[in-house]
């Protein structure tokens, strides 16, 4: 799949939107939302069979979606996918930085190379994605950066120091973006989701908690409108928590 995999013709009131970690969870429903309001989605993941269902099941709904494979943490292919877009659609409208992982473990108990996995994929593959694609954005002076975060920004986790840190630095580093490219046109909005249905939880965290938990559609439709605001208004933050309080597992 080095190649954009394509559904329908980009028509000229068409956002583009390239949604990183789109075969499953938060990033799938996304997808699907942007798509269906007439969007062209450019959905990618290292799933490349995932990818694909999603592409068909957007297809059969009308939508326009093209997708590609791409594993955040490599430079390289973050470089050709951007490079794909680019020459495909002369420009990306909307970048969103869903890609990520966890791991539940404590402090004591998580292992270096999973601590650098959760790094260098929720915290250096969100900076490789949104360098690559700022500079085309800073020329076109318009352009929206939307990272979901998580909550557990905002409040402590037991069991989730990296990935606590990767959100954490990801905010930091993204507010400062923020600050930096506003006066060029160039939106960046952090949503910060409680815990939402997906596979990101285990099995048995699911069945348990399901009840209590954010569907991931309700999310991806609170952020596709937080995408069409007028351009004189700027949401800068998005924080979606499940009624029921945050778990605690």
């Amino acid at each position: 799949m080095n190649d954009i995999t394509t559904s329908s013709v980009k028509s000229a009131s068409s956002r583009v939107v390239w949604i990183t970690g789109a075969s499953s969870g938060i990033g799938a429903s996304l997808a699907g939302v942007f798509a269906e309001n007439g969007d062209v989605v450019v959905a990618t993941a290292r799933n490349a069979r995932a990818l694909e269902t999603l592409r068909r099941e957007i297809v059969t709904k009308g939508g326009q979606c093209e997708i590609l494979r791409c594993d955040v943490k490599k430079e390289f292919q973050v470089e050709r996918v951007a490079r794909s877009i680019l020459r495909k659609h002369g420009g990306i409208d909307i970048l969103v930085n869903n890609a990520g992982i966890t791991s539940f473990k404590y402090f004591s108990s998580t292992a270096v190379r999973e601590f650098d996995n959760v790094i260098t994929t929720n915290l250096r593959g969100l900076f490789l994605t949104t360098k690559r694609v700022l500079p085309s954005m800073m020329k076109r002076r318009r352009g929206m950066i939307i990272n979901i975060l998580s909550f557990a920004a905002k409040t402590v986790y037991t069991k989730s120091a990296a990935y606590s840190a990767s959100k954490s630095g990801a905010e930091a580093m993204m507010n400062v973006l923020r600050s930096e490219v506003r006066e060029s046109g160039i939106k960046v909005v952090n949503v910060y989701p409680g815990a939402v249905l997906t596979s990101m939880w285990g099995k048995r965290h699911r069945q348990k908690y399901a009840r209590r938990m954010i569907d991931a559609e309700s999310v991806a439709r609170l952020v596709y409108e937080a995408s069409t605001q007028d351009a004189s208004v700027l949401v800068e933050e998005l924080i979606i928590r499940p009624q029921g309080g945050d778990l605690r597992v």
